[in-house]
């Protein structure tokens, strides 16, 4: 914002002068002419130094002391005021020399900042076709069943500048869309918030789609809230990490004429962060390719490579029953994709069951064993990109 700055001007009244007596004929003496024209330019010099000296020194209170004290007062802050205005145009002229960082495509991966991000495209009409099947969910458990909706923004929403973010669909408003196309039944959880009050932190993985557990935890304490659940305190549980973590967008990169992936991705790699849960009884597994469950871990420790984001309940497996020690009488099913991995550990702090479902494998009627064991809580969790495909839908409506 600029603002005008009004400086007061003294006139000066200006007279003709003549040599010579009155009776006397005028003539043009050039000697007398030059002597006239040196005064009346020293004159004038001596009375432009005085108007710098008097309006931009302060030099009229040293001349007259009577002058107002305000006089001073309002010459300090032109002072004030012009040396501000320089500093404010070093800033920016430093801060306008910096290159802007600028992003492009690396097939379907969109790189900005040496980050990977998902570009997302959905639409009003995906979002409600969503919202109609969660509604169905609650419908099908009836009002005995509390049914939670939470649909998680991709890293994008918070780490792309607008420009880019203009040229894609909004998150925040297709989210909203779906949560206020659902039933009055369904109990929503604000992620989005969540999330964009710690965007700042490590909340989502550079290389990789998914979040990190510290941006699962910020869910799981909007969850919590919605769901009138006090929510484990984080500082006291202990960490293991997994470090070199390349994900799925920088393996997405790589192609028979670039395998070694895209450069900014490959050096600016990423540390899985695990949380150990500590009132764990006892979790059964029934893994990918495997016909009987077994009995795990919650944490698979031994994860690494592009398969270090599984170290969260083994990963994306047809389902996890996990019991613990609480003494609660709640029962939770969580229906997910990817993200609800790292969610779910946290979780284990507030049920005494959780039956973790990825439809994508499971095979059997997710709601009828929720009805027929007692459950008391079904979390639907998906990011925004999976709620607004037709295939994650397909996915769904085949377990329930």
């Amino acid at each position: 914002m600029s603002r005008r700055s009004s400086f007061g001007y003294n006139s000066y009244n200006t007279r003709a002068y003549s040599t010579g007596s009155r009776s006397s004929k005028r003539t043009h003496n050039p000697n007398k002419m030059i002597l006239i024209i040196s005064v009346a330019a020293l004159f004038f010099t001596a009375a432009s130094m005085f108007v710098v000296y008097y309006f931009l020194l302060g030099g009229n209170k040293m001349i007259n002391n009577k002058a107002p004290e305000t006089s001073t007062i309002q010459t300090s802050q032109k002072i004030k005021d012009i040396s501000e205005g320089s500093q404010t145009s070093k800033q920016v002229s430093e801060e306008s020399s910096e290159p802007e960082k600028e992003g492009y495509d690396d097939g379907n991966v969109f790189i900005y900042d040496s980050q990977g991000y998902e570009k997302f495209y959905g639409s009003e009409d995906s979002a409600k076709n969503y919202a109609e099947l969660i509604s169905s969910i609650k419908e099908t458990l009836g009002d005995k069943i509390n049914v939670f909706n939470m649909v998680v923004p991709t890293h994008a929403a918070f780490g792309l500048p607008k420009k880019y973010l203009d040229t894609m669909s909004d998150e925040k408003e297709n989210i909203d869309t779906i949560y206020s196309s659902m039933s009055d039944g369904v109990k929503t959880i604000d992620v989005y918030k969540a999330e964009k009050e710690h965007k700042s932190e490590y909340i989502y993985f550079k290389t990789d789609t998914n979040w990190t557990a510290l941006g699962a935890y910020y869910a799981y304490e909007a969850y919590c809230e919605t769901a009138g659940l006090k929510p484990t305190n984080i500082s006291k549980l202990s960490t293991g990490t997994i470090e070199n973590f390349k994900g799925s967008l920088y393996h997405a990169t790589i192609t028979d004429e670039n395998p070694d992936g895209n450069k900014e991705l490959a050096k600016n790699e990423d540390t899985v962060t695990y949380y150990n849960m500590n009132n764990i009884e006892s979790c059964l597994l029934l893994e990918n390719g495997k016909w009987e469950e077994e009995e795990v871990p919650l944490i698979a420790y031994f994860a690494s490579g592009v398969n270090s984001y599984s170290a969260f309940i083994w990963g994306d497996n047809p389902y996890m029953k996990i019991s613990t020690s609480q003494k609660t009488g709640r029962k939770l099913c969580v229906i997910k994709d990817s993200y609800g991995c790292a969610l779910v550990p946290f979780l284990t702090d507030n049920y005494d069951e959780i039956f973790v479902v990825d439809p994508r494998y499971y095979e059997g009627n997710a709601l009828d064993y929720v009805k027929e064991n007692g459950y008391t809580d079904v979390l639907i969790i998906n990011n925004i990109m999976s709620a607004n495909t037709s295939v994650r839908l397909s996915e769904i409506r085949t377990i329930i």
